[in-house]
């Protein structure tokens, strides 16, 4: 194990981001080599991160955290003396891009930050004290040292507007706000438009064909465009196998949780309830996959709008579709008269699909059996 000046063991702050670190075998490989050199503290966070995690059997090595990344890093630095990103992005470019932002916004306490990005086998030193132990660690890891990239400007204000660039984006790119499918990219140029007003909002979408749902909810939605999450992927998370949690018996609770648009936080809903209503084609495509894992149905209500940005779904045999005109105005309507605006009641599964079948009776298209491929 290495040591530090004061002799003490080195400890190592990880953070990994995204799911297919897992998925491909790496994660458990990073962690087994940066024991060798010291003090592993292991860290991940985001819904389909946490999935692969739990499907890869690491929880009980790597801490599952419900925060934003940057927060995570920047509690990781407070008990470790080095920190490591490691991410597999769908480019080497989107990768430093994420990291980028994330050190910017987070407090690492003059911690050394380095980046190993997978999708090059690179490591990247990202803070000035960095770049000694990241040749060192290179060496030992078999990986490239490549410099920080500079993105230019990509914050700027003209008048009462804000601008901000979306950095390594693709043609063919879903951009997702604040985890929000908003539409896919058709330029690798795209700009985000907001207002400087203290309430905030987004004005205009650069470079990006806008979904009319997704349209609609931004003019609704007070959103700051220099705060804002934005993601661009091809897909949340592609793969086959999921492992079935048996967790129902160690939680208490039941009753039925409901879950909007915002619906990518969902581990922490599903866990002890009975069932979820899922409101929206692409979540409840990403609620019903994870509710798999802890044997929890589902009931969708969508309206045939699915991105299929998560292309491998897993269905709870008793999951039902209640296929709709407007699923947005459903689901507003189930909120309202079913739920009383709660997230959660205390209701049996087959009770609130009956509720369901009543309240949408008028604008009802069908009602089917789950399978998410057939839709």
């Amino acid at each position: 194990m290495r040591e530090i000046e004061t002799g003490a063991t080195l400890k190592i702050g990880v953070f990994f981001h995204g799911p297919k670190i897992f998925d491909e075998g790496f994660a458990e490989r990073i962690i087994k080599s940066l024991k060798d050199l010291g003090e592993v503290q292991a860290a991940i966070n985001g819904t389909m991160g946490i999935t692969a995690c739990f499907d890869s059997f690491l929880e009980k090595e790597v801490q599952i955290e419900e925060c934003k990344s940057s927060v995570c890093l920047s509690k990781l630095s407070e008990k470790n003396d080095l920190l490591v990103v490691v991410t597999y992005s769908k480019s080497p470019e989107s990768g430093y891009a994420y990291c980028w932002h994330v050190i910017k916004r987070a407090s690492v306490l003059d911690k050394p930050v380095i980046q190993i990005e997978l999708s090059e086998m690179t490591l990247v030193p990202w803070t000035k004290n960095s770049g000694e132990i990241a040749k060192s660690f290179a060496k030992e890891l078999s990986l490239n040292v490549k410099d920080p990239p500079d993105f230019g400007k990509v914050l700027w204000r003209e008048g009462e507007k804000i601008f901000r660039k979306v950095l390594a984006v693709s043609p063919g790119d879903y951009l997702l706000i604040n985890n929000m499918t908003a539409g896919k990219a058709f330029s690798k140029d795209v700009t985000i438009v907001g207002l400087a007003s203290a309430k905030g909002k987004i004005v205009e979408v650069r470079g990006v064909d806008l979904k009319d749902e997704a349209s609609r909810k931004l003019d609704d939605m007070k959103i700051d465009v220099r705060e804002a999450k934005l993601d661009t992927t091809k897909c949340l998370r592609d793969y086959e196998e999921a492992r079935v949690l048996k967790v129902k018996e160690e939680v208490e609770g039941a009753g039925m949780a409901f879950v909007d648009h915002a619906g990518y936080d969902v581990y922490k809903i599903v866990k002890g309830c009975e069932g979820v209503v899922s409101i929206g084609d692409d979540t409840t495509t990403v609620v019903s996959d994870i509710a798999f894992r802890f044997d929890v149905p589902v009931i969708g209500i969508v309206d045939n709008d699915r991105d299929r940005i998560l292309p491998t779904v897993h269905v709870h045999k008793r999951s039902e579709l209640f296929i709709v005109e407007e699923d947005d105005e459903a689901g507003e309507k189930i909120f309202d008269e079913i739920f009383k605006r709660k997230k959660k009641i205390d209701i049996p599964f087959d009770d609130m699909k009956e509720k369901i079948a009543e309240i949408v009776e008028d604008v009802l298209i069908e009602r089917v059996s789950m399978d998410l491929a057939d839709f």
